[in-house]
């Protein structure tokens, strides 16, 4: 479903109405619950995944809760809502920055992990995972400018917009759209603009309820998500997610 956030971004409107050799994985989820594998050889990664249960809000108030869930896990000053990015850039803070989804998460006593119960994923909460990309190897990657710092280790604007696609099963058969939307490059056609060569970082939100799935479908269940993310040269990461929602 979502990503980023749902109040301020017109791309998690899209979200909500909504031959690859893949190698071994390469990042997981502390429970193990989440698993990424690399699409071809990309020179960025996703890390710091996190699966929990947290508001994403109700029909009749839009979603609003999704983009301040989102605001609330990344808060000022380090991170910004941006209309066209909805958590975007705020004040420069160097690298790393593979713990601050879960420092977020841990500040606002949200607990990770890959066992819900049907209220996790009803009335007005969801099934969230939340990661940061960032370059994959940062004495390798390109080096330039970013909201950051002048110059470091970047995602390149050349390789933007990175499309992020996802869907949702439920006992196999299809539940949900999870994702259909594109993180833009950061330049002048933002608005605010930006004037640097790339990205230092930037965070992923996806969520799901039992609001998107088929009507009347029972919200207990074993459920996988799948998600991939590709740059303009073709690579890019596939995600897999699974958990279970139990009645309490």
């Amino acid at each position: 479903m979502p990503t980023r956030s749902r109040a301020l971004s017109p791309v998690l409107v899209m979200c909500l109405t909504l031959a690859v050799a893949l190698a071994g994985p390469a990042a997981a989820s502390a429970a193990g619950n989440v698993q990424a594998k690399p699409i071809g050889d990309p020179i960025w990664k996703p890390t710091d995944l996190n699966q929990f249960s947290a508001p994403i809000g109700t029909a009749s108030s839009g979603y609003a809760e999704f983009g301040e869930t989102t605001a609330k896990i990344l808060p000022e000053p380090n991170h910004r809502p941006h209309p066209n990015l909805g958590i975007g850039p705020g004040d420069p803070h160097p690298p790393p920055y593979n713990h601050e989804i879960r420092q977020g998460l841990e500040s606002l006593g949200l607990q990770r992990g890959g066992q819900f119960t049907v209220e996790d994923f009803s009335d007005g909460n969801g099934i969230w995972l939340a990661y940061m990309v960032v370059p994959r190897s940062p004495g390798t990657a390109p080096e330039g400018s970013s909201p950051d710092f002048d110059l470091g280790p970047i995602i390149p604007n050349s390789l933007f917009p990175i499309d992020v696609t996802g869907f949702s099963e439920r006992f196999g058969e299809q539940f949900s759209v999870l994702a259909a939307f594109s993180v833009p490059r950061l330049d002048a056609s933002l608005s605010p603009p930006f004037h640097v060569d790339g990205h230092s970082h930037f965070p992923i939100f996806l969520a799901d309820n039992i609001d998107f799935g088929p009507p009347g479908t029972d919200p207990s269940g074993a459920y996988e998500w799948t998600i991939r993310m590709l740059d303009q040269t073709g690579n890019g990461w596939e995600i897999t997610v699974r958990f279970v929602i139990r009645v309490s």
